[in-house]
């Protein structure tokens, strides 16, 4: 993964209408959080850049907020990794500490 790669997830996440069909946007969301969760674990896997992984934290964090995608994001997913000893403390910390919680 790379500044590329990051800037894309990025920018699908910022090109999503939720004032348009509230659905179809929670579906693209799920997409686009899915698949830089699947570039996480790629990155993880073949032990690139903790940077670069830290920066994909940062965006999945910022882009989870209701109570489904905590269950999503941070309980099936940073919270398996860092059980899984995949994901460093810190990385789990820097995620929680940067999620963009919110009612909904």
């Amino acid at each position: 993964m790379d500044s590329k790669d990051l800037r894309y997830f990025k920018e699908k996440l910022d090109s999503i209408d939720w004032n348009g069909n509230f659905e179809k946007a929670d579906k693209e969301n799920y997409e686009v959080l899915d698949s830089l969760c699947e570039f996480i674990e790629s990155e993880l896997r073949e032990n690139k850049s903790p940077q670069m992984i830290s920066k994909a934290l940062l965006l999945l964090a910022g882009n989870v907020g209701c109570a489904e995608d905590f269950e999503r994001y941070e309980e099936n997913f940073v919270s398996r990794l860092e059980k899984e000893g995949k994901l460093t403390k810190e990385l789990a910390e820097l995620f929680y500490n940067n999620t963009n919680r919110r009612q909904g």
